[in-house]
This record gives structure tokens, sequence and C-alpha cells, in this order.
């Protein structure tokens, strides 16, 4: 997450986009959908992050930021490019978990 300490929303927005893009086979227009989606999740997440809230609330408002995002996802992508993205997805989220743990293990 440190590369992505100092990028703004729209910056990680369009990361995500491109990685969507490469990676599910976009079309011009699905692409602009995902975009404005991406970018408006990026935002609201950056809202969050800078609020004084606790750390579980936060985390429970990123969980339901989330899954408003794959709801959305889900009415724009055809149904095999939403199977792959949640494929994906949980593939980094395994890949970012044994980072963690790793670095938590090392720590230690």
């Amino acid at each position: 997450m440190d590369p992505l300490k100092d990028t703004t929303p729209a910056q990680r927005a369009a990361m995500q986009t491109k990685w969507m893009e490469t990676n599910l086979s976009l079309d011009a227009k699905t692409s602009a959908s995902v975009s404005a989606i991406n970018l408006k999740y990026a935002q609201e997440n950056e809202t969050l992050v800078s609020t004084d809230e606790p750390k579980f609330k936060k985390l429970m408002a990123f969980k339901e930021h989330s899954d408003a995002k794959n709801a959305e996802l889900k009415g724009i992508f055809n149904p095999e490019q939403y199977s792959l993205y949640e494929q994906k997805k949980s593939e980094m989220e395994a890949a970012v978990m044994q980072k963690v743990k790793e670095k938590y293990e090392s720590a230690q």
C-alpha cells in the first residue's frame, strides 16, 4: 500500500481502470462507466480515510463501499468479465494478506 500513499483519488481510480481494461478486455463504453465508478469510490474512500472515526467503523464503511462498488460493476460487466474480476480480485487480496502475514511474522 505504500506506493499508493502519495497518490490522489483520481490517480488511484485511473490505475484501477487501466488494470480492469487490461485484465477484463473492456470496450470504450464499459471503460468509461468503470472509470466513473472507480473515481466515485476512490473519492469516497479518501474522505473516509481523513475522518476521525474509530478504525473498526472505518473498516465497516470500506466494506460497504466495496460491496456497493461491486454491485455497480456487476451491472456493467458481462458475466464472464465479472467472474474474472472476482477471481483476480480474490487473488490480489490473497497476495496482500500473504505480504501482511510475512511482515507481521518478520517483526516477531
